[in-house]
């Protein structure tokens, strides 16, 4: 009968395929031991939203994450659009578009 139950535990469900009396569903183990610490220092923002509110073919944009992230851009209109990524620094990309056009930027 184990042939015919399939369990998922990214979803936590159970399909059986043929009637069944009951079902025995164990609880999760106990906790694992706590991980070790982060790095002293180390920075807590995973992203930054940039609103670019006048219509600009290139957004330079200061995020402040210390690295060289990459960027979700959509339009006013809630479209995705493609850009020419460069970093100034650490903390300062700039992206240019073909076009001028106002928006939002999620940096990540």
């Amino acid at each position: 009968m184990s042939d015919n139950i399939v369990v998922s535990p990214v979803v936590q469900t159970l399909t059986v395929t043929q009637t069944v009396q009951s079902v025995t569903v164990a609880s999760p183990g106990p906790q694992g031991p706590q991980g070790p610490q982060g790095p002293s220092g180390a920075s807590t923002t995973l992203f930054y939203v940039y609103t670019q509110n006048a219509p600009a073919n290139v957004w330079t944009i200061t995020h402040n994450l210390n690295g060289y992230p990459t960027a979700v851009v959509l339009d006013t209109a809630g479209s995705q659009c493609e850009g020419t990524i460069s970093y100034t620094n650490a903390n300062t990309m700039v992206i240019t578009f073909t076009a001028a056009f106002s928006g939002t930027a999620y940096i990540i």
